[in-house]
């Protein structure tokens, strides 16, 4: 039995299952939002959803010309039960911010980087193991983003010096 580490098609299957579903998952959530009108969070998870689509018909057009695999859901090997770059549906909720969903995104382009290195590491395809550690380094490139993202949010957020609550003061 052939595995991902070793067959270059199975690994873009995998790699194109990966981006999608985290791009489906992301226009999901988006419309969730729309829904419980919390719209500064819809519109960031929809520019996710599109920068993960966007990466999805990058892979795709790698697979130009080659025949792919169909797995089914129960085929795919993934480190856990989901593709590691799918927001997991217990870590949001409708009243989630802005940061906490970056920290999730974050974590999501984290676990797609060292699924990439891993396969990297362990494949004895020298072709495969090239492609693995070009994916890393676009994940990689992911999380730098999303980091200096959510330090510039965090950073907002300390020069914030709303009063909610100001002295009443009458003449």
């Amino acid at each position: 039995m052939t595995t991902l580490y070793e067959d270059e098609a199975l690994f873009l299957a995998h790699s194109v299952a990966l981006e999608q579903e985290a791009a489906q998952r992301l226009y999901e959530l988006a419309n969730t939002m729309d829904v419980h009108n919390n719209r500064e969070l819809q519109g960031l998870l929809l520019e996710l959803a599109a920068y993960s689509e966007h990466h999805a018909l990058a892979v795709e057009a790698l697979c130009q010309g080659r025949t792919l695999p169909s797995l089914r859901a129960w085929e795919y090997s993934w480190p856990q039960e989901e593709s590691p770059e799918v927001f997991h549906y217990a870590r949001v909720h409708y009243l989630m911010t802005a940061e906490q969903a970056l920290q999730v995104a974050l974590e999501v382009e984290q676990n797609a980087r060292g699924f990439y290195e891993d396969v990297a590491r362990r494949s004895g395809n020298p072709a495969l193991a090239e492609l693995a550690s070009r994916f890393a380094g676009e994940e990689a490139e992911h999380v730098q983003a999303l980091q200096a993202r959510l330090q510039v949010l965090q950073s907002a957020a300390a020069l914030d010096n709303t009063d909610f609550d100001p002295p009443h003061m009458p003449e």
